[in-house]
């Protein structure tokens, strides 16, 4: 089992302020899932309790831990419908996606999740589609919901690896999201995460404070996408973090915008 007071491959190690600021965000997970089913169950409409959620816990629980972010393409993200994949570095990731996102979308998960005591009922209630690991067609036929989002107008956040990647490795990816883009047409729009395992590393459990720096690249059209696509575009996507993770044969430098992205 991992010490959680260890050092992490020479990241510093945490300090009492780190394990109070870790404290007090896994803290605002509940009041934010508590403000949502409240607004869900005044105004009779499900998606304004998602979106309370979701607000919240982007906007308290990044604040608590002492977490900025420092986002590059900023305006990509207000897209809808919009498929938005994200390289899976860290367990603070879907914070991130909140905080990013804010509102209008639904995420998919590993099924795991749902035994967890805290996250389980908190990304049950924002609509979160669970799907199982390895389960091939099953696993196609549990993104419907996801396909059914989009169609909806909404955002779609999913992690192509499936799970979490060291570091700045990215891991194969799945052919999830290039599956849903052919079923809707949806433009895809890549995050890049660049050292969110700073802030939370892979096997740890406490918090550290800092920035994390965030690309939004390039929306990929896809009307013209068809099975056929599936395969090719999915390599191609995940080339593409390669290069911007600085893993690329030709990896261009870019510069960091700052920019808010809380409201």
């Amino acid at each position: 089992m991992a010490n959680p007071m260890r050092e992490n491959r020479g990241a510093p190690a945490p300090t009492l302020g780190d394990v109070v600021r870790t404290v007090l965000a896994v803290g605002a997970i509940l009041p934010g899932l508590a403000a949502g089913v409240f607004t869900a169950l005044v105004t009779g409409e499900r998606r304004r309790g998602f979106n309370r959620a979701t607000r919240l816990w982007g906007r308290h629980v990044t604040r608590a831990a002492g977490i900025r972010l420092r986002v590059e393409g900023v305006e990509r993200l207000r897209v809808r419908p919009a498929i938005f994949t994200i390289n899976h570095q860290s367990g603070i990731d879907p914070i991130l996606v909140c905080a990013l996102l804010k509102e209008d979308f639904v995420a998919v998960a590993k099924s795991e999740i749902r035994k967890n005591v805290v996250l389980g009922p908190a990304f049950a209630f924002v609509g979160t589609v669970f799907v199982e690991r390895d389960r091939g067609r099953d696993a196609e036929a549990a993104m419907r919901p996801a396909v059914e989002a989009c169609e909806q107008g909404l955002g779609l956040a999913l992690a192509p690896e499936g799970t979490r990647s060291e570091g700045q490795a990215v891991g194969r990816f799945k052919k999830g999201a290039a599956h849903v883009a052919v079923g809707t047409g949806a433009p895809l729009i890549p995050i890049v995460i660049h050292n969110a395992g700073e802030i939370l590393p892979q096997d740890g459990f406490i918090m550290r404070r800092g920035e994390v720096r965030i690309e939004v690249l390039e929306p990929i059209p896809t009307e013209d996408w068809t099975l056929d696509s599936v395969d090719p575009e999915t390599a191609a996507l995940e080339e593409r973090y390669h290069e911007a993770l600085g893993a690329g044969e030709n990896r261009r430098s870019t510069v960091q915008v700052k920019a808010s992205v809380a409201s």
